[in-house]
């Protein structure tokens, strides 16, 4: 027991069960704030670990919280509105009509006739009326497709603007990833020259060589820290826009670089604006034919039925039930001039949109062979880099040697190593550039 706890004879029992649960409350505070304190700490650790994303993730992250992706499935349910106030023509119209009159006279017979009563000028009735399409010409059915043709034009361009959000996120990720490839290339600039830094204080301190020799080094390093700093604030900044883009925070994040294994080098395209043209083509057809639609003969069929005064029998002057049942038949007759009119009109919004096709189709040709063109010219510097680089560390090596027994300056060594460092980048950088061509050829050709 704890030493603060004794046992005192003039205590009775409910004193010393207090004391006890003081005890505990204690203890008990000091584990639950021990606990607190090691579940900030674990929390805190972790959201500083680095994880790894890919390319594709912030893809996904960006698309799933974009407004057009949200838009996508409100087009959906509108569609299905639509669809159903469409075939609501289909469904029978039921009306419910009630008439009360008063008229200053009535029709009167020349003679009296037995049994037949005078008129009453006051008239109730109540009934319902209910009509049917029968036929319409196929109004209905050439909607609905028209309906359904708009709603997927629709889903196109926002694919498009998700389309856009995705090569969005491919820009700044592959900028990024230049940016990592720059850094490490830096920092191992920096191994070698503090490496360099060593043995040229150790070589002036036994009076081999002068002190401009370290001052020259000494400033070529701080060069390098600057250039360092420089990309980390780019790459901070190019990581908070991409956070603010894919909703996720990608403080702590490793960019993967992607591998895009194979890209078809020809110019067939599948883009979304193609569909579109199709789709507004074949919605002028369907307007043709929902105008036709209203040229044909329309068939309905009619029912009435009700109660009151008077009914179809006129000299009923008792209330009683009534009922009609008919089919109502509507041919329009001339109608020509303005159907021509719509047809002409139709065929030319037709000839327009398939020049604007033609158009894009042309533009976009050119783009993907331009695109294509890129990408080679690409891979044969990429073999070239592989060719420089070697013979530059190669003259490094050879320089850094050199340099120590005094038969060049530091400057010739930084220049080379500067040379050097620059092949490497330039590597990196059309590595990058080759990925990114071909990013971009694949959403030439609509398959991003």
């Amino acid at each position: 027991m704890n030493k603060n706890i004794y046992f005192c004879p003039f205590l009775d029992q409910q004193c010393m069960m207090r004391i006890f649960m003081n005890y505990l409350i204690k203890v008990m505070l000091k584990k639950t704030a021990f606990c607190s304190l090691l579940l900030i700490f674990s929390i805190s650790l972790a959201a500083q670990i680095p994880f790894k994303v890919t390319i594709d993730e912030c893809q996904q992250w960006a698309v799933a919280q974009s407004s057009a992706n949200v838009q996508k499935e409100l087009n959906e349910q509108l569609l299905q509105v639509k669809l159903n106030d469409a075939s609501s023509h289909y469904y029978p119209s039921l009306e419910v009509n009630g008439w009360a009159s008063l008229q200053s006279q009535m029709p009167q017979l020349p003679t009296s006739i037995p049994g037949v009563e005078i008129l009453s000028k006051d008239n109730y009735r109540i009934g319902l009326d209910l009509n049917q399409v029968l036929f319409d010409g196929g109004k209905i059915i050439y909607n609905r497709k028209f309906e359904r043709l708009d709603n997927e034009n629709e889903i196109h361009k926002l694919d498009l603007s998700i389309n856009k959000i995705k090569e969005q996120i491919i820009m700044i990720y592959l900028n990024l990833l230049i940016i990592d490839k720059q850094t490490n290339i830096l920092k191992t600039v920096q191994q070698t020259l503090d490496e360099q830094m060593s043995q040229l204080q150790f070589l002036l301190k036994e009076g081999v060589i002068y002190g401009n020799a370290v001052t020259q080094l000494e400033v070529e390093m701080l060069k390098v820290e600057q250039q360092m700093g420089e990309l980390l604030a780019t790459k901070e900044s190019m990581k908070s826009s991409l956070s603010i883009l894919t909703g996720k925070d990608l403080t702590n994040a490793e960019f993967v670089t992607p591998e895009i294994d194979w890209v078809a080098l020809n110019t067939e395209s599948n883009r979304l604006e193609f569909k579109i043209f199709a789709n507004q083509i074949s919605g002028l057809d369907y307007q043709r034919k929902l105008h036709y639609a209203t040229t044909v003969p329309q068939i309905k069929l009619m029912v009435t039925g009700g109660y009151g005064r008077s009914t179809f029998d006129f000299f009923d002057n008792d209330f009683n039930w009534y009922y009609f049942v008919g089919v109502n038949l509507n041919v329009p007759v001339i109608n020509w001039a303005k159907t021509t009119g719509v047809g002409n009109i139709i065929n030319l919004q037709k000839s327009i949109m398939e020049s604007q096709k033609s158009d894009f189709e042309k533009g976009n040709q050119i783009e993907i062979q331009e695109k294509i063109n890129e990408i080679k010219r690409i891979e044969s510097l990429l073999v070239l880099d592989k060719q420089i680089t070697e013979k530059y560390e190669e003259l490094t090596s050879t320089y850094r040697i050199q340099l120590l027994n005094g038969i060049i300056t530091v400057y010739d060594y930084l220049k080379q190593q500067n040379d050097e460092t620059s092949s490497l980048i330039n590597q990196e950088v059309h590595r990058i550039q080759l990925l990114k061509a071909k990013y971009e050829l694949l959403a030439l050709k609509g398959k991003l």
